[in-house]
Formats: C-alpha cells, structure tokens, sequence
C-alpha cells in the first residue's frame, strides 16, 4: 500500500497547546488503525509575534499507509489542528506528498517488495545511463 508523509506547521503556541490532548488521542487511534505507520515533532523555530529573543514553533510530520493521495488528505482533515484551520487558523502551512521506503526500516514496505537492495542499486544505475 503506497505511504504518504505529511507535514505541517503551527506557530501558534496557545492555539497548540489547547488542542494537543485531542490531536495526541487521534494519532493513537490512527496508529491502532493501522493508517499512521510514523509520526511526530520535527525540530525547526522561530520568533515568537511580540517577544523578542524567544522562539516557537512546532512542525508535525506524519507517515499514513493509504490506497491513494485523497485518503490522508481525508484523515488529516479530521486532525484537530485542521478542524479549527478556518477559525484559529493552527496549521499555517501543510504539504502532502507520495513516498515510497526503497531503503532502511520500512523498505519491506515499499514498492520494490521482494528486490535486493543490490538488485535495485543495479537496476537505478541501469537506468541512469
């Protein structure tokens, strides 16, 4: 089943925190669902709006197993964060992207199933003459 990663960012930090017992709930009812293989906080900040010399913000990215691109679009619709985007604007950027785990942990997962990683190291350098 194809994996997509998802990430986004909320720089509102009482926004975030308001809703954080919900999000975290939904995440664990995803992963037991078996949709969210991955998830969490990425490390990025930046200024906080009027205070000087302080920084915030948090950045999510999550990995869904999922039949198609609209499937995560649908679950992350129902994130939290998401939910309140039109009124408490908490996800101010977000990107959803195809990702296929060639190589490491998750290859098993990938669409190369059952090809070696000497077998597709082969393959690729084939192709890139």
């Amino acid at each position: 089943m194809p994996h997509f990663v998802v990430s986004y960012v909320h720089r509102d930090p009482i926004g975030w925190a308001r809703h954080l017992d919900a999000y975290m709930r939904c995440l664990v009812e995803r992963a037991e669902a078996g949709q969210l293989r991955a998830s969490e906080p990425t490390t990025r900040s930046e200024t906080m709006p009027g205070q000087p010399g302080r920084t915030w913000e948090r950045t999510a990215l999550l990995v869904f197993s999922a039949a198609d691109e609209e499937a995560p679009h649908k679950i992350v619709g129902t994130d939290p964060y998401l939910v309140e985007v039109q009124v408490e604007g908490q996800v101010q950027q977000m990107v959803c992207v195809q990702w296929d785990p060639i190589f490491g942990v998750r290859s098993e997962e990938s669409s190369r199933t059952g090809v070696s990683d000497v077998e597709l190291v082969e393959h690729l350098a084939e192709q890139a003459r």
